[in-house]
């Protein structure tokens, strides 16, 4: 029998716990141009005029360098790194943990350095991305605050974070007009004080951040990524060898699949307050027991195991699924009644339909299509639900295995404003159920999005609930989008045009 094998092993470089990510912003030092500036990053022989310049009176904005005879490209290396006189723009130059870092499951506070030349007031905003659902925390900033140059956002314990990386997306607006903006990235530290956690190393399914298992060949390969964080004041030895499992279902409760060991190899220590990470790639060849499971749309779940060279262990585990795609023909019947804003709006609307689908790990493909006027007939508007099923039957198609979806300039004196063929709709793009048909409804769209989505669920085999803010909802809104786990997930996984992307 086929088995899974560890296929690549490789440790990962530390990066410092406070940039954590290579995408972060850079920290500058954001000063006031003027006789003191000690590094101007221009030419040397222009130096000494910009400092005379500035010793006979501001410097007000970019203009007065201009009239200097500096080159453009020395006055935008200036207006980038320092602030003029009459500057109105603000700047962030750093954003960090005011103790250093943050643990797990504690308040903490940001500390934003920042520059404004000009008296004004702020916005202080921060969105938090983590492996929740992001959030957002403001304060605001008197002009004195403005004036220190610095600030500080707190997180309650109601806001505090789990182990794992944390991105900050921090931005600073004035009630001059200006606003800046800066990322950083900090590991979270365990408070416990020592863990290992698993993410995604490449692939990742959409919504839930699971890891992703991809179809390669005859082959699911599934690459995950090992951390260990180290909350502790002296660092931790680790042995480089690791355990694996594979489980049907949650660790412990399910049934195990498929297990083994490997090793990163070389020698591990987690220093203080700090990380360390490898990757791990598995390869599960066509008649194991991990890819039958992914290939009949099974979840799964991994766990890794290390030692402490004290003999201690750690573990860590994720979900690892596959992705699912399906595909809609949206089809403009009617097509020259469609306004180029009508078409910018239409398509605005599927992309909230994708990300309403893509929010459950499942995603799908377009393929736009049109009936003209003299094509669509009647069909321009729907009047009854016997219309839109000659709809179906006369224009389903073509055999690509997409659900169609056919936008009518109105649906009237029906009750419904969307129609779904059948509740599952059929794999085949004949008679009377093959497609479903909404009304363009004044194009608003999050409603269209919305219904969209929801009509697509009827084919997919999605009954209505009476869930708060489900879109399956029977007078669903435009807010309401969500989709559960289980029976819907598991619902539309099974239908006949789903595939694992």
């Amino acid at each position: 029998m086929a088995k899974t094998s560890v296929s690549r092993v490789e440790s990962v470089p530390v990066r410092p716990i406070t940039r954590y990510s290579p995408f972060d912003s850079v920290p500058r030092d954001i000063r006031l141009l003027d006789a003191k500036a000690e590094t101007l990053g221009i030419k040397p022989d222009l130096v000494g005029r910009v400092k005379a310049a500035a010793r006979l009176g501001p410097l007000r904005t970019a203009a007065d360098l201009a009239a200097l005879g500096l080159p453009l490209a020395d006055v935008r290396r200036l207006a980038n790194a320092f602030l003029f006189t009459d500057d109105l723009r603000v700047a962030i130059g750093d954003v960090q943990p005011s103790q250093g870092r943050i643990m797990s499951d504690r308040p903490f506070r940001l500390k934003v350095s920042f520059a404004s030349a000009t008296r004004c007031t702020g916005l202080l905003s921060v969105l938090v991305e983590w492996a929740g659902e992001p959030f957002t925390v403001e304060r605001t900033l008197s002009a004195k605050e403005m004036a220190k140059g610095n600030a500080y956002v707190s997180f309650s314990g109601k806001q505090t974070l789990p182990v794992g990386p944390a991105t900050f997306h921090v931005s600073l607006s004035t009630d001059r007009g200006a606003r800046a903006e800066f990322r950083v990235t900090c590991a979270v530290l365990p408070s416990n004080p020592f863990s290992l956690s698993v993410s995604p190393r490449d692939n990742f399914v959409t919504g839930s951040f699971s890891a992703r298992a991809v179809r390669q060949g005859s082959s699911f390969v599934t690459a995950i990524t090992v951390t260990l964080s180290n909350g502790n004041s002296t660092p931790v030895g680790m042995r480089n060898d690791f355990s694996w499992e594979f489980w049907d279902g949650p660790v412990g409760s399910g049934t195990r699949v498929e297990n083994g060991t490997g090793s990163f190899g070389g020698s591990i220590t987690v220093p203080a307050f700090g990380t360390w990470s490898g990757w791990i790639a598995f390869t599960s060849p066509s008649g194991a027991g991990i890819f039958n499971k992914l290939n009949d749309k099974e979840d799964l779940a991994v766990r890794i195991t290390m030692t402490r060279t004290n003999g201690s262990s750690v573990s860590g585990e994720i979900t690892v699924r596959t992705m699912f795609r399906f595909g809609l023909n949206i089809t403009r019947v009617g097509a020259e009644g469609f306004s180029s804003s009508d078409y910018t709006k239409l398509y605005q609307a599927v992309d909230v339909t994708r990300t309403i689908y893509e929010r459950r790990d499942v995603t799908f493909d377009v393929d736009r299509r049109n009936l003209s006027n003299a094509q669509a007939g009647g069909f321009t508007v729907i009047t009854s639900e016997s219309e839109a099923r000659d709809l179906f039957e006369q224009w389903s198609g073509p055999d690509n295995n997409f659900i169609d979806v056919f936008v009518v300039h109105s649906i009237s004196g029906t009750g419904f404003d969307g129609l779904a063929g059948d509740i599952p709709g059929p794999t085949s793009h004949a008679g009377r159920s093959s497609g479903v048909v909404v009304d363009k409804s004044g194009l608003n769209v999050p409603y269209l999005g919305m219904l969209i989505g929801h009509e697509v669920g009827h084919y997919l085999g999605l009954s209505h609930v009476s869930d708060a803010g489900n879109l399956m909802l029977s007078s669903s809104s435009a807010t309401d989008t969500n989709l559960n786990y289980d029976p819907q997930y598991r619902t539309i996984i099974r239908h006949g045009w789903v595939r694992i992307d």
